[in-house]
């Protein structure tokens, strides 16, 4: 699993950096569908507002629109997946480049971004590393395949009505969009692991020692916060297939407290990729500035 996952995100050895990314106009492409189901089920709604009978045409467009949001996080992921390739070739290309302008310097980490490791080789992936680059691929793609069976749910939902249709729709679609949200994080995860090992091994092929940053506060708190929203998104759809056996008026209870814990679930979520994005920006600058360090080395020693 982690050889095929490899192979999407790492360019082949002849790849060329000049040549446009196929992943941007996928992740275009993923996106406009997404909004086009967008527009059909904001228009379904309209209808259901003018309609007697609104429930059935409110259940599948609860569906579309739900499931035209998890595609539209799945263009994301897609756009994601194509900045983890070019990440690469930056490596490659940095690796090839720097030794022209650099023999040996850079003894001095940069400061201001937060606690660093110095060692003489790359630095091994750390376990969460190792588990984002594992888990993107299956989360995105189970997330997905729970998006598609609760829109086909609400279709039942929408003909027969019911409590039963209801619950498996609401805990399915969401159960789908927790798990790509986690397949967003995990690709996230899986850039800041590109950024350690690229960097380190840049820093490894001059000779020079090796400056990694160490895991922040705020990337522990991202893995914190996946963790917990993917867990309630678990949870809120054991919850959802439990009501399915239950009376009436248990049923109304939990449907009451049930919406807002799947909401918060995805808001937990949602604030770790925040997080993670800071702390994707925080290594960028740390790099660059480490690669601005090593040639101003070596230009102030040219003159």
């Amino acid at each position: 699993m982690t050889t095929i996952v490899d192979n999407l995100v790492k360019p082949k050895a002849d790849a060329d950096y000049r040549e446009a990314s196929r992943h941007r106009p996928l992740g275009f492409a993923i996106a406009g569908v997404g909004v086009v189901l967008a527009v059909i089920a904001f228009i379904g709604n309209l209808a259901a507002a003018g309609s007697a009978e609104p429930a059935s045409t409110l259940a599948w467009a609860f569906g579309l629109n739900t499931l035209a949001l998890g595609t539209i996080k799945v263009a994301i992921g897609a756009i994601l997946i194509g900045i983890l390739v070019r990440l690469w070739l930056r490596v490659d290309g940095v690796t090839s480049a720097l030794p022209a302008l650099q023999q040996s310097s850079g003894d001095r980490a940069p400061d201001g971004f937060g606690a660093v490791l110095q060692t003489h080789t790359t630095p091994r992936a750390l376990p969460i590393h190792r588990m984002a680059r594992t888990m993107w691929g299956p989360m995105l793609g189970m997330g997905v395949m729970a998006l598609v069976a609760g829109f086909f749910t609400s279709l039942w939902w929408a003909g027969e009505g019911g409590t039963t249709a209801a619950a498996w729709t609401q805990g399915l679609q969401f159960l789908g969009e927790g798990l790509i949200l986690s397949g967003i994080s995990f690709l996230l995860g899986s850039i800041l692991a590109a950024l350690r090992e690229g960097g380190g091994q840049v820093q490894e092929s001059l000779g020079i020692p090796v400056y990694t940053l160490r895991m922040p506060k705020a990337a522990k708190a991202f893995v914190a916060l996946m963790v917990t929203g993917l867990m309630i998104s678990v949870a809120q759809f054991v919850v959802y297939l439990w009501t399915t056996t239950q009376a009436a008026d248990v049923v109304a209870v939990n449907f009451a407290w049930l919406g807002p814990f799947r909401e918060l679930g995805l808001g937990l979520l949602l604030s770790g990729i925040v997080l993670a994005l800071g702390t994707i920006a925080n290594a960028l600058g740390f790099q660059f500035e480490r690669i601005r360090q090593i040639c101003t080395v070596q230009l102030t020693r040219g003159n």
